[in-house]
């Protein structure tokens, strides 16, 4: 256990430099994706367009065209939000290092480690989604074209504030648990299997 525990804490200081590395250079990557697909995402359940999302180096402005409904006639309300990837995504260098400096303590099938990378991603995802959701709920609100609603205001803020103040700053934690449980899980099963035996034919 000695051994092991030093190969653990040797592998998440090699392994925490080499994501950082990497992380400087596929961050903006990762920005657009992540960003696009929850601002487009965010859009269809406003009612919202994307018109454009404009990135440079970490910064994200994502601009959206919504069609009201006025005295006049339809017109277009432009409206935009911006986005810093490092906000939602400081925390992946770590999260990955910890992932890696498990495997000599925690073992876990190949299924739990993309299921804990798709995890993060959707972490991320949703910071994104609500944080365009909110934005959108403020222009529409102070253009008249929305009505005030507090239940409606209190879910988007307390939704996005969540994911920021809470999941984001724990997800290295949140993730490692996670792997754990799953550990457990898959050991608990294996344990069943043995206990069950061979099936035995007619």
């Amino acid at each position: 256990m000695r051994n092991r525990i030093l190969l653990s804490i040797l592998l998440f200081i090699v392994s925490y430099i080499l994501f950082l590395f990497l992380w400087l250079h596929f961050k903006n990557l990762y920005g657009v994706f992540v960003t696009n697909l929850g601002a487009r995402s965010a859009a269809l359940v406003t009612g919202s367009v994307v018109e454009r999302a404009f990135f440079q180096d970490e910064k994200a402005t994502v601009d959206f065209i919504y069609q009201a409904l006025t005295a006049r006639g339809p017109a277009n309300l432009h409206f935009g939000a911006v986005l810093f990837v490092s906000k939602y995504s400081y925390n992946l260098p770590l999260t990955l290092a910890i992932i890696v400096a498990l495997f000599p303590l925690v073992k876990w099938r190949f299924r739990a480690l993309l299921e804990s990378l798709f995890l993060v991603l959707i972490i991320h995802f949703i910071y994104v989604f609500t944080y365009c959701n909110l934005q959108t709920y403020y222009a529409l609100v102070k253009s008249g074209v929305k009505g005030l609603w507090k239940p409606e205001q209190f879910f988007w803020e307390f939704s996005w504030a969540f994911v920021n103040a809470m999941v984001i700053r724990f997800e290295p934690f949140l993730i490692g648990i996670f792997l754990w449980f799953r550990s457990r899980a898959n050991k608990k099963g294996r344990q069943e299997e043995k206990q069950k035996g061979p099936l035995k034919g007619p």
